[in-house]
């Protein structure tokens, strides 16, 4: 792990007339998951005065085990400077973006400098697509790149649900499979602590919070090195009994999941849920992500007495 602590830059995605930021979880082409999956990662940057001459470079890297910020010496630049049309889209891909470290995951900081940019990003399996140059087409998600960075406690406003009993056999189709992402952009450890905030309903008109005593709520907590980055699978359970009914309700309307950080330091949080069909079904497997960025705020669980 290389960290060059003469500059200190943070995830904070700010824009001004010179310059912006933007922050993007990055998979490198080629990275198997689940159901024979296959990702890769697009980034597509745009002029928007096709005749400005932009500077793309890596402000950092946050991986698994540590990343760094990079030498303004030596960062990773990609430069944008003719006015000609060819020139107004650059596509970067995973491989590139993650050059150096040679991680397969991880999150990426970018500067845009010499004009504005439009910059959109996408994750996609091209297992039951095709990767055509930097492009993949398949089934995939697109990545919002104009959130700022999270200070102090936050939320992730839905993380999909499940009919199933237990929530976590993730063998039926009606199961969406949740991965959370934690960036720590910051030259200390960050610890992270969540609790899920289950709803369920009894028909289409009446849906409940599944509440329960404050020990009951299902949570979780994670440590990310400087400079690191964390995506973990995130298993519902069920956990609690509607008092006005004599079976456990399963929470198929879906979780919010609250976050607190145990310092101000700026961070990124985020969820990928993904449903795919019971291969009982006979449908073709495939996988159907969908990228929730974390909001700022706490969002109180509703605790029994």
């Amino acid at each position: 792990m290389r960290i060059f602590a003469t500059v200190l830059l943070l995830a904070a995605c700010t824009v001004t007339s010179a310059q912006q930021t933007v922050v993007i979880p990055v998979v490198s082409n080629d990275s198997p998951s689940v159901n024979n999956s296959t990702w890769a990662t697009e980034v597509q940057i745009i002029k928007i005065n096709p005749h400005d001459s932009l500077t793309v470079r890596r402000l950092w890297i946050c991986t698994v085990d540590g990343g760094f910020i990079e030498d303004p010496a030596t960062a990773l630049e990609w430069d944008m400077t003719s006015d000609h049309r060819i020139t107004r889209m650059m596509t970067l891909a995973g491989r590139e973006l993650l050059a150096g470290p040679d991680e397969q995951f991880g999150a990426v900081a970018l500067e845009i400098s010499g004009g504005q940019a439009i910059v959109n990003a996408r994750i996609a399996d091209i297992f039951r697509g095709v990767l055509v140059g930097k492009t993949p087409y398949g089934q995939g998600q697109t990545i919002p790149t104009d959130r700022v960075a999270l200070n102090g406690p936050s939320h992730i406003p839905w993380l999909g649900g499940c009919i199933n009993s237990p929530c976590s056999n993730s063998t039926f189709w009606n199961y969406y499979r949740v991965n959370i992402g934690v960036v720590n952009p910051n030259p200390a450890p960050l610890t992270v602590t969540g609790i899920a905030i289950p709803f369920g309903a009894t028909n289409e008109m009446l849906t409940y919070e599944l509440r329960g005593p404050a020990n009951s709520y299902q949570t979780f907590t994670i440590t990310i090195p400087p400079y690191g980055w964390r995506q973990f699978p995130w298993e519902s359970e069920l956990r609690f009994n509607q008092s006005m009914w004599s079976v456990p309700m399963v929470p198929h309307a879906g979780f919010v999941m609250s976050l607190t950080p145990d310092s101000d330091a700026p961070y990124h949080a985020y969820a990928s849920t993904v449903f795919a069909p019971d291969p009982a079904t006979g449908i073709p497997a495939f996988n159907d992500p969908l990228f929730i960025p974390a909001a700022p705020g706490f969002v109180e669980p509703f605790l029994s007495e």
